[in-house]
């Protein structure tokens, strides 16, 4: 038999025992990692291994590495494995068992007739499908980490950034800590949706919390108080410390017009 017909007879073979094979590696799992695999999950995992290998079928009986197909099924099975919190060492340790399962069955139903040169190129092909497939792995545990710390972030703001209704038009952002980076350019966002969402036509942003003006706390409240301006809400500062009044102004950045109280409650008994 000719090397390509060989390759797709061994492809044909993976295909039609597809559901044999994955019951062997979810079998290989469950002894392998025994706190993390139990028997009433395999109904729900084998779909998952039999794509697999049905992808591997068809790349020995097509010729092809279908590199989009693995990296599309690791990215896939990558980012399951990531919100089940499994960790990225473990999924890399699983996929060379996945690996070891289909290459072993492979030699043990063909190493009588099959030449070891085939074998060996026949297990390249394979070796470089999986090389794919864990690096979809790593790509979805990066990305899903990426996600994770936006959420973080976004979790982080809304609590930092709280509007605090007081009236049925007037609410109070008590500001506490500093205003870093991250948190200037999206505390403006995050606030003036609040406003809109409470119908405010006031916002008191109380400063009593904070120690440390820097200029980017200087540029997130003055972007603030420039976009609450434009939608027709009125800014007024409470809780500014002499020393602070005289950092604005010696960065050139004009409050005189704005309505400034010494106290959060002079604030709100004045409206």
């Amino acid at each position: 038999m000719t090397h390509h017909t060989i390759t797709t007879s061994i492809g044909d073979q993976l295909i039609e025992r597809k559901q044999e094979i994955a019951n062997k590696i979810f079998s290989d799992l469950l002894a392998a990692y025994p706190t993390h695999y139990m028997e009433a999950g395999r109904n729900e995992s084998l779909p998952y291994f039999e794509q697999l290998i049905e992808q591997l079928g068809e790349g020995l009986l097509r010729g092809e590495k279908n590199e989009d197909k693995s990296s599309q099924w690791g990215k896939e099975i990558g980012r399951l494995a990531c919100s089940q919190g499994v960790p990225l060492n473990m999924s890399i340790s699983k996929s060379s068992l996945y690996k070891k399962v289909v290459l072993e069955d492979i030699i043990l139903r063909n190493d009588d007739f099959v030449s070891k040169e085939i074998l060996l190129q026949i297990t390249h092909d394979i070796d470089q499908s999986f090389t794919k497939m864990i690096s979809a792995f790593c790509e979805a545990y990066s990305e899903y980490a990426e996600e994770q710390l936006k959420i973080s972030v976004e979790k982080y703001l809304s609590l930092s950034t709280p509007v605090v209704p007081i009236f049925s038009d007037l609410a109070v952002l008590p500001l506490i800590g500093q205003v870093d980076e991250v948190r200037g350019e999206m505390m403006a966002e995050h606030v003036l949706l609040e406003c809109k969402k409470l119908s405010i036509h006031k916002l008191i942003i109380d400063l009593s919390g904070v120690y440390e003006v820097n200029p980017l706390f200087q540029q997130g409240i003055m972007k603030l108080i420039d976009s609450l301006k434009l939608l027709g809400i009125e800014p007024i500062l409470s809780g500014m410390r002499p020393e602070m009044s005289i950092e604005f102004v010696q960065i050139g950045i004009n409050i005189s017009s704005m309505k400034i109280y010494q106290s959060l409650n002079k604030a709100v008994e004045a409206h």
